[in-house]
């Protein structure tokens, strides 16, 4: 887990709780298609805007 403001493959995992990084992977790509097509990277706000979620708990939960 790193320190950027870009959510990771392994950022959505610890997330989600989910162990499967395949999966993990599928779903930040469907989410990045979402909001922009052929976006690159995914912010963690970018992310708690599209999941309705507060951006400070999450921001503390990954980097806290």
């Amino acid at each position: 887990m790193g320190r950027g403001i870009f959510l990771t493959i392994k950022d959505l995992m610890i997330l989600t709780g989910s162990l499967s990084y395949n999966s993990s992977a599928y779903s930040h790509l469907g989410i990045r298609s979402a909001i922009a097509h052929r976006k690159r990277k995914l912010t963690i706000k970018e992310y708690c805007e599209y999941e309705k979620i507060d951006f400070e708990y999450v921001w503390n939960y990954l980097r806290g």
